[in-house]
């Protein structure tokens, strides 16, 4: 189910809400909302996108139209009139922040219609059918499209099947996180790192879902370790910073601010993190 309504003012948001509430719509469910941002400048898309994609939303595409750019991020999440009013709001400061001319709105679609859920038991069937060999090369396929859902299902039946774990566990945990999934993302990056400790992404991706978690200690243990791994990832160095930024241990924030900007003097994020420690 899709609508095709932009909604980016309050009232029509209410409106839109009202007639979902009206035909039975469940805000307690989690749907994929789409984002829109609009500038002339792709660059400041980009790095916006970055920024978004720390929070977890999933990267949709950049697409141009009448001469200006337009960034599309998707999350599932559950949101009412009020809730989903308040997160345009914030949008648009995020967006106001880090100079892109405007946050354009939302559209809303379910990820489980009654067809799209009778086509997802037809898939789980056919995946049943599959032959072992050929179950992860159709995992990482689905993967690579950004069909999560379908992608999850397939990881499902390789780890039932001990196949390539430390892969399968990984891929599913990103799958689970751009579901909206974080707690269950957890738990897989985890089992990764029971089946290696040394895996550099996962430690680093479980820093990002504590961070967000506002965990800030688990956060900085994990983007310790990632930099053990990775000592040249300026990414890690600076995510470090910005934990202990909000840890309020400044010495160390600019210390792995310094660390970042050695490895790439044009890290972005680093040198405006550093601009606010001074």
């Amino acid at each position: 189910m899709g609508f095709a309504q932009r909604c980016n003012h309050a009232n029509q948001i209410q409106s839109l809400y009202s007639q979902l509430t009206a035909s039975g719509f469940d805000t307690q469910k989690p749907i994929s909302y789409h984002y829109f941002f609009v500038d002339q400048n792709e660059q400041d898309l980009n790095q916006l996108k970055d920024i978004l994609l720390k929070q977890n939303y999933k990267y949709v595409r950049i697409s141009k139209n009448a001469g200006k750019y337009q960034l599309e991020v998707e999350k599932v999440e559950a949101h009412n009139a009020a809730s989903a009013t308040q997160k345009g709001k914030s949008l648009n400061e995020l967006a106001k922040a880090n100079n892109v001319e405007t946050f354009d709105g939302f559209e809303i679609f379910s990820e489980e219609t009654e067809g799209e859920s009778d086509n997802l038991a037809t898939f789980k069937q056919n995946v049943d059918k599959i032959p072992s060999a050929e179950l992860l090369k159709k995992a990482l396929e689905l993967y690579e499209k950004n069909e999560d859902v379908k992608a999850l299902i397939v990881f499902d039946r390789c780890i039932k099947q001990n196949i390539n774990l430390e892969t399968s566990y990984y891929k599913r945990a990103n799958c689970k996180t751009a579901l909206g999934r974080p707690q269950e993302a957890i738990a897989d990056l985890e089992s990764v790192l029971r089946i290696n400790p040394q895996h550099y992404e996962a430690n680093f991706n479980l820093g990002g879902l504590y961070f967000d978690a506002k965990n800030y200690d688990k956060a900085a243990s994990f983007y310790q370790k990632a930099v053990v791994v990775n000592p040249k990832s300026d990414n890690g160095f600076y995510r470090l910073a910005e934990t202990y930024q909000q840890m309020r241990i400044k010495d160390a924030a600019v210390q792995n601010c310094q660390k970042a900007l050695q490895i790439n003097p044009n890290n972005e994020y680093a040198k405006k993190l550093m601009a606010v420690l001074k």
